[in-house]
């Protein structure tokens, strides 16, 4: 009896760990990365880390893992030679280290304290994942009079483990997201990647956001069309997106 309430005691404070971290889980699902190796000097480093060029991303990472674990990690800067600003934090403890690898299966499987999690902390995981693996299209195409283009929202994300997608899919799912199919397609000739393609207004009315200001500002530009047009037409939502007509 005394170790099953010691579990759960442990279950609930994991738990509490994982609803502060929830988004930066998922952002290191996807931008994330880590490598353990033992130097000239013979001392044991690990290192975990998250590069985007979205500074917002990488600004609630750092906020997440210095409140959690009582650090205070920098972000650091860079300029690429295609003149993009990229923007890292790096980690050296192990216990975040052993903490972001045991907790994604090392990036391959979805936590089940995700899972089984409240609300705004399967949100926050999506945000977070989203914001890294995940895309918001914008294109646009000329009506039947070629008079006024027509503008076509499209969310996306990928991976090269189909697991990983299929439980994205069930997560979305359960909070009320249209998904529909998984497809798949190669990239560079040589890898399979597996794909999905949620419904972009039961995204937003599920409550999914974009910590991202680019990509949540394409949310905000979809439901400012979708408000002004006449008429609106939702289309399947493995073939295409929803398309605001004007």
């Amino acid at each position: 009896m005394k170790d099953n309430t010691m579990d759960n005691q442990q279950r609930k404070v994991l738990d509490e760990i994982i609803k502060q971290t929830a988004y930066s889980i998922g952002a290191f699902m996807g931008d994330g990365y880590s490598q353990f190796y033992v130097d000239k000097r013979g001392y044991s480093c690990w290192y975990t880390e998250l590069a985007c060029m979205d500074i917002e991303i990488v600004n609630r990472f750092a906020m997440e893992i210095n409140s959690t674990f009582g650090t205070k990690y920098k972000i650091m800067n860079r300029i690429l030679n295609s003149s993009t600003v990229l923007y890292t934090i790096r980690a050296s403890r192990k216990t975040i280290f052993d903490f972001f690898n045991s907790i994604t299966g090392n990036k391959h499987s979805l936590p089940i304290e995700i899972i089984r999690g409240e609300l705004q902390t399967k949100l926050d995981f999506l945000a977070g994942i989203f914001d890294t693996d995940g895309t918001v299209k914008v294109t646009e195409s000329w009506n039947g009079n070629k008079t006024a283009k027509n503008p076509r929202w499209q969310i996306g994300f990928s991976s090269n483990i189909p697991e990983l997608v299929e439980d994205i899919a069930a997560l979305l799912n359960s909070i009320g997201v249209s998904v529909g199919r998984i497809s798949s397609y190669k990239k560079a000739s040589y890898k399979t990647m597996y794909s999905i393609h949620p419904n972009i207004r039961s995204f937003i009315e599920a409550g999914c956001y974009f910590e991202a200001s680019r990509k949540q500002n394409r949310l905000r530009d979809y439901l400012s069309h979708v408000l002004s047009s006449e008429t609106m037409y939702t289309a399947s939502v493995t073939t295409e997106d929803d398309i605001v007509r004007a």
